[in-house]
């Protein structure tokens, strides 16, 4: 249960700490103090929505905390796969700063959002008007039936799960060796050409980065070779070349070897004079491979768009190419090899799908006894509720199988005699919903996970007997759980063991919101509020809150 809760800046709320208590906790306040705030709160420390809207003016990061106490069982298991110690019981911290970053820890530990909502999942359970969105909402209703039957819908479907793995892997299987006949025919058709196509080509590892450099070299063979003369004719052409000049100059000099400087000049000269030399004789073996072929250059243009085109259909490379060429060779011989194993494939899949069809009629008929017992419970309950004469139905049709199994679940309503069946989404009014939720509530406290349920004006616009008997049914789920209610309504409030009561007040110019505990005359006081509705409480509803508080 939900032991201690905290915010900062959060809202209208600067600092808040707020102690929660065993059973029924009361949250009185006017309307616009602040009580949503501090569901938001909830909701935001529980992994819901992060709204930087939310931040306190003037401020640059909120944070919530809240403590929990006394687990559930399948609350320390999702903990202990986490390896999250909860020896101290459970702290849930949260943060959001004016960027939009978020911190999330629990006992200490840094947690992902993911992990931080499969641990509050078994926590809190939210129940307010708005949370009937998801009752008339027909994708949930199969939940809630199986929700109802308990841990025997359970491992049914538990069962349908398994087979209904096995039959998909024996389809992949299937699918892999080509499927049917006539389409194995196909994909043997389709490889066989894939492979030609291929080998046809004959590629080589490494040719296409060759071929385009022998394709740059052959398109600028012709501004080689201009070049390349051109060079030559300085270096060696004629009588005045480079090579001529050095050579003669390095002549002259050597008669003079008796001076060491000028010795030291003709051997650099000479030096350099073979340096050129060599650059010469490499030019000129350029020269005389330089060959601009345009025959070859559209050959190695058109083998160029063929490897382009066979990457583009089967890998990146040439090595991808060929390994693609190989897996579908293997792919070709195991179809060719595939008829027995088809054969042995098909022959199991009837079998998983005989035994998957059993397990789901199986389901199904434990879902169809247990539909009239949640019928006749929701009905009973909602006649406790004033709404006598309310027919609730559980509508069945059967679907594709999945691993839900094959049923198609919608529940029907008509709240008044005479009146046709329809879907909750057409027929019920919001005050109804609110008290169908709370039926369900009602009925499934021996099936819940979690140790706390917030209601959240789930008696708006209910009044009278019926919000007499609202108080009873919130008064009786609060003795299985921890109940955190925010009401309008005195008798309803008059059901708490515990009470806050919300305010809010100006400092330094500025709106803000405070939690306070309050008990014996300040409780009398703010239901005989509720009764009153005016400024001034009279004594004659402070004596009525006293009367109701007695019951």
């Amino acid at each position: 249960m939900l032991t201690s809760f905290s915010m900062q800046n959060f809202a209208l709320f600067k600092h808040c700490e707020i102690d929660f208590k065993k059973g029924f906790n009361v949250i009185l306040g006017q309307s616009g103090a602040g009580k949503s705030i501090i569901i938001d709160a909830l909701n935001f420390v529980l992994g819901g929505k992060a709204d930087k809207n939310l931040i306190r003016t003037g401020e640059k990061t909120m944070r919530v905390d809240a403590v929990f106490s006394n687990l559930s069982a399948q609350g320390k298991a999702v903990l202990d796969e986490l390896a999250i110690d909860t020896d101290d019981g459970l702290i849930i911290s949260r943060t959001l700063s004016e960027d939009g970053k978020s911190n999330i820890r629990v006992n200490g530990a840094i947690l992902s959002l993911k992990d931080l909502k499969l641990i509050t999942e078994n926590l809190i359970d939210f129940c307010g008007q708005h949370d009937s969105v998801g009752l008339i909402n027909s994708n949930n209703h199969l939940m809630f039936l199986d929700k109802f039957i308990g841990n025997e819908a359970g491992k049914d479907r538990a069962e349908i799960e398994k087979s209904y793995d096995e039959l998909m892997d024996i389809d992949k299987k299937i699918k892999a060796l080509g499927g049917d006949e006539s389409e194995r025919a196909r994909l043997k058709e389709i490889l066989q050409f894939q492979i030609t196509e291929i080998e046809n080509a004959n590629l080589l590892d490494g040719e296409e980065e060759e071929l385009r450099t022998r394709y740059k070299y052959i398109s600028s063979a012709e501004r080689i070779y201009e070049k390349v003369s051109e060079a030559l004719k300085v270096l060696d052409g004629t009588a005045a070349g480079v090579t001529t000049q050095l050579f003669e100059a390095k002549n002259t000099l050597k008669s003079l070897s008796e001076f060491e400087n000028l010795q030291e000049c003709s051997d650099r000269l000479e030096n350099s004079y073979y340096e050129v030399k060599d650059v010469v004789d490499t030019l000129e073996d350029v020269l005389s491979n330089t060959d601009f072929d345009q025959n070859e250059l559209e050959r190695i243009d058109a083998r160029l768009d063929l490897i382009k085109g066979l990457e583009r259909k089967y890998g990146a490379t040439i090595a991808d190419v060929l390994v693609f060429c190989e897996k579908i060779k293997k792919q070709l011989n195991d179809l060719d090899d595939s008829e027995f194993m088809l054969e042995k494939l098909n022959k199991e899949r009837e079998r998983v799908s005989a035994e998957l069809e059993e397990k789901c009629q199986k389901l199904s008929d434990l879902r169809k006894k247990y539909a009239l017992e949640l019928e006749q419970k929701i009905e009973n309950e909602l006649n406790e509720l004033q709404m006598k004469g309310t027919r609730f139905k559980v509508d069945f049709e059967r679907a594709a199988v999945s691993k839900k199994g094959f049923d198609q679940v919608k529940f029907i309503f008509s709240a008044n005699l005479g009146q046709n069946m329809k879907d909750l989404s057409k027929t019920a009014s919001g005050g109804e919903l609110s008290r169908l939720l709370l039926a369900f509530k009602n009925i499934m406290l021996d099936k819940e996970s979690v140790s706390t349920v917030v209601f959240d004006e789930i008696d708006s616009g209910i009044s009278g007997k019926t919000a007499g008997k609202v108080a009873e049914k919130l008064e009786n789920i609060s003795n299985y759980f921890q109940i955190i209610c925010i009401t309008h309504t005195p008798v309803v409030a008059s059901k708490g063991n515990a009470y806050l009561l919300v305010t809010k007040y100006n400092e330094d110019n500025t709106t803000l919101s405070k939690v306070e505990e309050i008990a014996n005359d300040d409780v009398v006081y703010q239901i005989a509020s509720l009764i009153d509705g005016s400024e001034k409480v009279s004594d004659t509803a402070i004596n009525h809150s006293k009367q109701l508080l007695k019951k």
